[in-house]
């Protein structure tokens, strides 16, 4: 269980620092369309291909954020399931305990 609790802290994480590389990234892109109208057709080309790349890494650190989330995820059922687990076994053992009693 506590293996799981550091994966779930280790994702967690790792979401976290994507999710800030979508956000610049997404801010980027913003930038220069906004900028756009200052340049050249030439230059305009340029950016158009430099924005492409650009929403070509957010597509591929979305996907990165996507499976961290189903990782997150999996964690968390493991984690309730072994949650349930434990109680059924203190819910037993008080049981045998009253009998005993």
């Amino acid at each position: 269980m506590e293996n799981s609790l550091d994966s779930l802290e280790q994702m967690s994480l790792d979401a976290i620092n994507i999710t800030d590389k979508l956000v610049a990234g997404i801010n980027e892109i913003r930038q220069y369309v906004n900028e756009m109208d200052n340049y050249t057709e030439a230059d305009k080309d340029c950016l158009i291909e430099m924005i492409k790349k650009l929403l070509q890494n957010l597509l591929d650190t979305a996907f990165q954020v996507n499976n961290v989330t189903h990782e997150l995820e999996k964690e968390t059922v493991y984690q309730r399931d072994t949650l349930g687990n434990i109680r059924q076994i203190v819910e037993f053992l008080y049981a045998m305990s009253d009998e005993i009693l």
